[in-house]
């Protein structure tokens, strides 16, 4: 974002929130300014550490307040991805994109493709329906990280459903028995496998077609490498 068009969208914001009885005091002023500063997707953390660093005494709440109030007035907008962490983007006018979202290094890009728009257009049509919005985020790797895949390893726990893997190694867990267990259900360094159901807590996956469930921090000792 230019700097014209960051002064612009800054003020047009205070004087809006100004118009409708919404008082903003320095600390607000300067969680708003440095939001509007930025061309990246933020999360609360970044924006309590940048607070934090410049010296401003400003609560969680007051964090909290600017950033509800962005998204209320159609300042901002939230996003969440695969790690469940909720980041705060622009909200332009008239504006719209896309994302993908790498699973590896959290590299998030945004892209807007007339094909992609126009056919899902086309899609809810044959059915009838009247599309008013949508959102849509893509998962997997990064150029630099799917490179480095068939090299490095990244838990079983970050492959998303639908992800295929191969297992590379198993690390220690509490007691003797952590290594052996797995083996037993079948998770061996080289066996293939299919994420079916990862939604933050216990993962169910198929390794050499048999369904079985671990806990999220079994699953997190578990080294792996992606399948294209």
């Amino acid at each position: 974002m230019n700097k014209s068009k960051h002064e612009r969208i800054l003020n047009e914001c205070l004087e809006f929130l100004n118009a409708n009885g919404v008082d903003t005091d320095e600390k607000m002023r300067s969680v708003i300014e440095f939001f509007f500063s930025l061309d990246h997707h933020v999360s609360f953390d970044e924006i309590r550490l940048f607070i934090k660093d410049k010296g401003i005494h400003a609560s969680d709440i007051v964090i909290r307040d600017v950033l509800n109030l962005l998204v209320e007035y159609g300042f901002a907008t939230e996003r969440v991805f695969a790690d469940n962490v909720a980041r705060y983007e622009h909200l332009h006018i008239g504006e719209h994109h896309d994302h993908l979202y790498c699973l590896k290094c959290g590299t998030i890009i945004e892209f807007m493709s007339p094909l992609i728009e126009a056919a899902q257009l086309d899609e809810a049509r044959k059915y009838g329906f009247h599309p008013f919005s949508h959102k849509m985020q893509i998962h997997g790797l990064c150029k630099k990280c799917f490179g480095k895949s068939n090299r490095q390893t990244i838990p079983l726990s970050m492959i998303e459903t639908g992800g295929r893997f191969k297992v590379v190694d198993i690390g220690t867990g509490r007691g003797d028995g952590f290594r052996s267990h797995l083996m037993d259900l079948g998770i061996a360094p080289g066996c293939e496998g299919e994420m079916i159901a990862n939604h933050g807590g216990r993962i169910v996956i198929v390794c050499n077609g048999t369904r079985m469930a671990l806990g999220r921090g079994m699953s997190m000792k578990v080294q792996v490498t992606v399948i294209d």
